[in-house]
């Protein structure tokens, strides 16, 4: 786990000197820098595997045409060693980086199939000065790219450390903003600056003489949506196969040359994930002492499970005053702007501070296995858009000239009735943040409407890589907008960006390539079961007083924090048009860190634009 960042094309300067310091936080460990006159490489090292200086990066090939600099994991690095060595290589160290460089060298493009694992990298050919970059399939790690003059290349980990590259003003990516409001989180490949894109997910990009071309590089996650599953198969068969994928998942896993430790909420999937690991894992909850908080406090649930498996625990009772002393800190670890975050932030704050510089998370297991209350409300949402039919555009007309009609729920159903009848467009009235309407008003009432020569973009039609009819319907379809939505834009690279900022190496078990195409055959009304029966059942060693336990979720007090007329949470809400219902918290919340960002990092306040 590292941060990386190159400049490709054009004289180094101070590239190095600007971006490095930026991403020192990913790697405290080690820095190198590698630089000829037409490029630069530089690289941040958390030494995870291979502890000695045998992981130094910038990694040269053995006949020093090649450099790698590489951020993330490659968990079946030893196979691939295996494979190299009976071809002949032959390798100094014993770190997943000098397997990757080999393997890369050796096999190209066509050889990242092979890789599992969490990663973005670049390889750079000093003798051709191409290179090859690329992310893992569910796009774990980041890649931030920006084209530049001549066709020169500029790459990092952080956007942030992207934009300290050079001394321009970085200006606004104003659809980008749109789908901000709409969601909470800005979908990929956009970024909020505009000509700064994220290499998306499961794609590589080779650069070659100022030409960059992007093209996926095998089979995205999504891919499993609609996939026949063995209709024959038998419920007991399914537990079994599921069983055998998550016990090999967090094996491959808990590879690793220093401690291990787990993000332990009182769900399913973290339990899980510590029934299946190694007895004496440490691990980490936050609790919350806020008077009223109750019900966000999953505290004792977890350390009881804790101790039912043998693990060292360590809790964090967070008051109210605790974050509003944190709350600058995680602020300036935001590298795009989000509604979430904040929990990863504290908790692996709280991890490192107890010395450890890995640990498992379970995210990613409700999409997997159907645990969100989406799977159940998204497609009645749909069945019921579907039986109003053509009297849905009336109907939303007098639902917003309703005395009631600007509250935030009512705003996005109207958008549902609006629209053709979709699982997409229910799916964006239920987790959307502001209607496509209020989205309207907000950026106009600020002078930022989006620009008229790009395509606006529906409700429920932003970031999936499918358009709103194409998704597979049921809870099914839902999966997969969950996984290409949520995920993807929101969880993944808040998870990446908060773990890191405190040197920390956060794994995924339940986000793997290799567990998906195992699970792949199990038909949806198994995997999917309501309540994740599926995941329960495959491990029976959890006792029956946590499954019977109603669904509590991993959720801060926001609510109570931002309501309190002595808010420990001081920040700015920025100007925004009468009639935007801001009673819900998210909606205060996501203007909040918005215009922080903003301000930070664009030197844009949204304030009230001038009338004509």
């Amino acid at each position: 786990m590292c941060g990386i960042a190159g400049q490709l094309g054009r004289d180094p300067g101070d590239f190095a000197a600007r971006v490095g310091p930026r991403l020192a936080h990913r790697g405290p460990d080690d820095a190198g820098v590698w630089q000829d006159a037409n490029g630069c490489l530089v690289h941040r090292r958390l030494a995870i595997l291979d502890l000695s200086p045998l992981g130094h990066q910038p990694m040269a090939s053995t006949c020093g045409r090649w450099q790698l600099v590489f951020n993330g994991e490659i968990y079946n690095h030893a196979e691939l060693r295996r494979r190299l060595e009976a071809e002949g290589q032959r390798f100094l160290g014993s770190g997943d980086t000098e397997v990757l460089l080999a393997w890369l060298v050796s096999r190209g493009l066509e050889g990242l199939g092979a890789l599992r694992g969490m990663f973005a990298f670049c390889l750079y050919d000093t003798r051709e000065r191409s290179a090859l970059l690329a992310r893992d399939p569910h796009g774990i790690k980041p890649l931030y790219l920006r084209s530049g003059p001549g066709g020169c290349l500029a790459f990092a980990s952080e956007l942030r450390a992207l934009l300290a590259a050079d001394g321009e003003t970085p200006s606004l990516n104003r659809q980008a903003l749109g789908r901000y409001l709409a969601t909470g989180s800005v979908s990929e490949p956009d970024t909020l600056v505009a000509g700064v894109q994220r290499l998306p997910c499961g794609h590589a990009a080779t650069w070659r003489q100022g030409r960059l071309t992007v093209q996926p590089w095998g089979a995205l996650p999504e891919s499993l949506v609609g996939v026949t599953g063995a209709s024959s198969m038998t419920a007991a068969e399914a537990v079994a196969l599921t069983r055998s994928a998550l016990e090999d998942s967090v094996a491959a896993h808990m590879v690793s040359d220093v401690p291990v430790g787990l993000f332990l909420s009182a769900g399913l999937d973290s339990a899980s994930l510590l029934a299946l690991a190694p007895r004496g894992l440490h691990t980490f909850t936050i609790g919350f002492g806020t008077p009223g908080a109750g019900g966000f406090d999953e505290s004792g649930p977890a350390a009881r499970i804790a101790a039912h498996f043998g693990a060292h625990h360590t809790p964090l009772n967070l008051t109210a005053d605790q974050a509003r002393q944190w709350l600058p800190a995680f602020l300036a670890s935001q590298d795009q702007p989000s509604i979430d975050g904040y929990n990863t932030w504290c908790v692996a704050r709280l991890a490192t501070e107890h010395g450890l510089k890995v640990a498992l998370s379970g995210l990613g297991g409700d999409e997997l296995f159907g645990g969100y209350p989406s799977f159940r409300m998204v497609p009645k949402l749909r069945r019921w858009r579907s039986l109003i039919g053509p009297a849905g555009p009336p109907a939303a007309w007098l639902l917003q000239r309703l005395p009631q009609g600007r509250r935030a729920r009512l705003q996005r159903i109207g958008a549902l009735l609006e629209a053709p009848a979709s699982l997409g467009e229910a799916y964006g009235c239920f987790r959307g943040l502001f209607s496509p309407a209020e989205t309207e008003r907000l950026l106009a009432h600020w002078g930022l409407g989006a620009d008229p020569a790009v395509p606006a973009v529906a409700h429920g039609g932003s970031g999936g890589g499918r358009g709103s009819g194409a998704v597979p319907g049921g809870r099914e379809g839902v999966a997969w907008l969950e996984g290409t939505r949520y995920l993807r834009n929101q969880l993944l690279p808040d998870s990446d960006v908060m773990a890191m900022a405190a040197g920390l190496e956060l794994r995924l078990p339940l986000v793997d390539a290799q567990l998906q195409r195992r699970l792949a055959p199990i038909p949806a009304a198994l995997r999917l079961a309501e309540g994740k029966q599926l995941l329960a059942r495959s491990v029976p060693e959890l006792p029956d007083w946590f499954l019977n336990r109603p669904k509590q979720g991993f959720r801060f007090p926001f609510q109570l924090w931002l309501d309190d007329p002595a808010s420990p949470l001081a920040l700015r809400l920025p100007s925004t048009p009468r009639g935007i219902d801001l009673a819900p918290w998210y909606r205060r919340w996501s203007l909040m860190v918005l215009q922080h960002w903003l301000e930070a990092h664009l030197g844009l306040s949204l304030s009230s634009a001038p009338r004509p």
